[in-house]
């Protein structure tokens, strides 16, 4: 059911055949969001090429973050959203530990931030926890940094975090059956396999919403 909360708009040019109601079946959403995203567009007269915002409203999966051993104040929610050629990605997370420069190290936060191989948030040694969720989701092979599971840093705000992105590199119904981990350190998205990122902070099963 629509939710009513928007989590952006994504461009769409409209093709042949498309009409609000398609659309709507299409990216999970209704004609009426629809409607209220695109303010003077005649949903009766869509033109071939014209440009319109698909609202993000309703996700097709969803991973409920909770925090571990290490850092048990860790909550929040990841979203995906079915978007042309991909998906759209928001995450929402309170209880992140504040920053903390290298001293002999790397700094705590911004906080790596990927979905990993296994659909597990078993916790493991509490040392070092989340262990059976695997390596980074990498479907198609490649270098760390152009996983499929790769994503932004989190920044923390006095704990909290909140963005969205785009990601052409799976859909949502192919992410379920993963699992989203969040790190102590930040990703340099060099060191192979996994950046560096440190321990796993917190951990959520991604699931069809």
């Amino acid at each position: 059911m629509p939710n009513n909360q928007s989590f952006g708009t994504f461009p769409y040019t409209i093709q042949s055949g498309d009409t609000f109601f398609k659309l709507a079946q299409q990216y999970n959403t209704t004609a009426n969001d629809l409607a209220l995203a695109n303010p003077g567009v005649d949903s009766n007269n869509l033109t071939l090429g014209q440009n319109i915002s698909l609202p993000m409203t309703n996700p097709a999966a969803i991973a409920d973050i909770k925090g571990g051993p290490l850092r048990p104040q860790i909550s929040g929610v990841v979203r995906f959203f079915n978007a042309p050629g991909g998906t759209w990605v928001c995450a929402e997370i309170n209880g992140l530990p504040p920053y903390q420069p290298p001293t002999n190290g790397n700094p705590v936060g911004p906080h790596g931030f990927h979905i990993h191989e296994f659909g597990t948030c078993e916790v493991g040694d509490p040392e070092d926890p989340f262990q059976a969720a695997g390596g980074h989701w990498d479907p198609t092979n490649q270098p760390h940094g152009n996983h499929a599971g790769d994503f932004p840093v989190l920044f923390s705000n006095d704990g909290y975090a909140k963005m969205c992105f785009f990601t052409n590199k799976f859909t949502p119904s192919e992410a379920i059956g993963h699992s989203v981990i969040i790190h102590r350190n930040p990703d340099d998205y060099r060191t192979q396999p996994a950046g560096d990122s440190g321990r796993r902070l917190a951990c959520g099963v991604i699931t069809e919403a």
